[in-house]
């Protein structure tokens, strides 16, 4: 289990020639003060916790701006059209076979689901599918071209009010997108059944694979990429929320392929 981050080089001291005026702030991920700035990238800072080791953007960006970045122009895709759809669709249903055990005959969501390909393979597998997503052009498309499936366009908050549960929530590569763990996390908790699961797909800062040299990895690309967790507290904020580590997924790109399961009580 990863402790803390390599040395990777974010000093923004004086021997780094980047002197830094901000301010340290409180963590969002374990609440612990002073965290650090530790480099800019595309305009915006990223702070270090140095007791958990959370990189995240600070301030995130507001609710505006990423609405503006996802809800109709994400990825160019329309009711007609998204990119890659036929690649995108087959390697959704390769890639659904290892979750069989969790998905057949079980109520099923994928939690930024795009184009809806997840959700579909999960259909196919034969569970009862659902997809949610932010962004309208993606939902479109989804809803016209897998009409087997639900799918919902509106943000978490509002989503887990509708009271709906499932046994299995699949999430990959949105954990990255949100501002700040805790809104998507309270989704998580309210929307996994007891003994439910979830799958977790994120850049994995603490992976051997990730560059010395932190500012060049270009999984870092804010407004799009905001936070980023290693494996130590990626299990703390998970563990706060009620969840426990199922199962961990071997992977040789700095990523990670988590499923946890929801307490009983």
């Amino acid at each position: 289990m990863t402790t803390h981050l390599p040395p990777h080089t974010i000093s923004a001291g004086p021997e780094s020639g980047l002197a830094s005026p901000h301010t340290p702030t409180e963590c969002p991920l374990c609440r612990a003060q002073g965290a650090a700035f530790a480099f800019s990238k595309n305009g915006y800072d990223l702070f270090r916790c140095p007791d958990c080791d959370f990189l995240f953007v600070h301030p995130y960006p507001d609710a505006a701006t990423l609405r503006a970045f996802y809800e109709t122009t994400y990825r160019g895709a329309s009711a007609d059209f998204y990119p890659k759809a036929s690649s995108r669709r087959w390697r959704a249903l390769w890639r659904s076979l290892q979750f069989l055990p969790y998905v057949w005959r079980k109520d099923v969501l994928d939690f930024g689901c795009g184009g809806g390909f997840m959700a579909e393979a999960f259909s196919r597998l034969g569970g009862r599918a659902a997809g949610l997503d932010i962004s309208q052009n993606s939902i479109a498309y989804a809803k016209r071209h897998f009409p087997q499936a639900t799918f919902y366009c509106e943000d978490s908050t509002t989503f887990r009010q509708r009271g709906l549960t499932f046994d299995f929530v699949f999430s990959s590569e949105v954990l990255e997108h949100v501002a700040g763990p805790n809104e998507f996390m309270q989704t998580l908790a309210a929307i996994t059944r007891p003994n439910g699961f979830v799958y977790i797909s994120a850049p994995d800062i603490g992976h051997p694979a990730v560059p010395q040299d932190l500012p060049s990895w270009t999984d870092i690309c804010p407004p799009e990429h905001l936070q980023f967790f290693n494996h130590r507290n990626l299990c703390l904020i998970f563990e706060r929320y009620g969840f426990t580590l199922h199962k961990t997924m071997k992977s040789r790109t700095p990523a990670h392929s988590v499923i946890f399961r929801r307490k009983s009580s």
